[in-house]
């Protein structure tokens, strides 16, 4: 390993990881001692972690306060460092950690999800939408083997708290409501179009319909799916207006 290189290395397990090696190599002075210049970069880069957090999460960070929030975002950092190369994508497990150390206010965790859920859904990888004339392409004997490949944008959360109503009334400026736990789990249903991330709240024949098909069901388990909440003989109808609803909303990149 060259000179070069394995200052490069032990510089960056020092920011890491709080290793001592690089200090021997390292000029200090009276007034700039090694620590502290090496504390520059060590400080900047879990600055730079926290500030990303804060961008992804502004809706959080209002609502724990800035404190608060300095304490998750380091805690964070401590527990889950970066493994990816792009900071955008720093912050994916924030919600799980939340949902161990805010155990008391769950409403914290939630709002966590549905604002990585918002962002990832805006900044998901592109692919061309199904039209709906690819529903005609389906012969009638291959429906109850159909399955739907979804842009990568489509995400569906199930919310136990009012997170979605508290994110709403910060984004409009608007009075929050109190944090609440809902008497019933509310899905929702996330997706980008037109470059401009959308939602809406599901009902809980839709979920259940949405939940078969995506998780490589076909459109018969979906059908069957449908069946705790419908008779039996309007299934099919409801069970292609759903389908001919998603295409619409640009969901669908491919019937196969």
């Amino acid at each position: 390993m060259s000179g070069l290189a394995e200052l490069q290395r032990d510089l960056q397990q020092h920011v890491l990881n709080g290793d001592a090696e690089i200090a021997a190599a390292v000029n200090g002075t009276d007034a700039v001692p090694v620590s502290t210049r090496l504390a520059v970069y060590s400080n900047a880069y879990r600055s730079r972690l926290a500030e990303a957090l804060s961008d992804n999460m502004s809706h959080l960070r209002h609502v724990l306060g800035e404190e608060e929030f300095d304490t998750v975002a380091n805690r964070y950092i401590d527990m889950y460092p970066s493994q990816v190369p792009s900071i955008r994508w720093f912050g994916h497990r924030l919600a799980e950690q939340l949902a161990a150390s805010h155990r008391d206010r769950p409403w914290i965790a939630e709002l966590a999800r549905w604002e990585w859920a918002l962002a990832a859904s805006f900044d998901a990888q592109d692919a061309p939408a199904a039209g709906i004339e690819s529903l005609a392409a389906v012969a009638p004997g291959e429906w109850g083997e159909l399955r739907l490949e979804f842009h990568p944008s489509v995400q569906h959360l199930e919310l136990n708290t009012n997170a979605q109503a508290l994110f709403k009334a910060l984004s409009e400026e608007q009075p929050a409501p109190e944090p609440a736990i809902l008497d019933q789990p509310q899905s929702w249903l996330l997706w980008r179009q037109d470059l401009k991330t959308q939602y809406r709240s599901l009902e809980p024949a839709e979920s259940a319909a949405l939940a078969a098909v995506r998780d490589d069901g076909t459109f018969g388990e979906m059908c069957e799916a449908l069946c705790d909440w419908h008779e039996a003989d309007d299934v099919p109808l409801v069970a292609a207006g759903m389908l001919k609803r998603w295409i619409v909303e640009e969901l669908i990149v491919r019937l196969a």
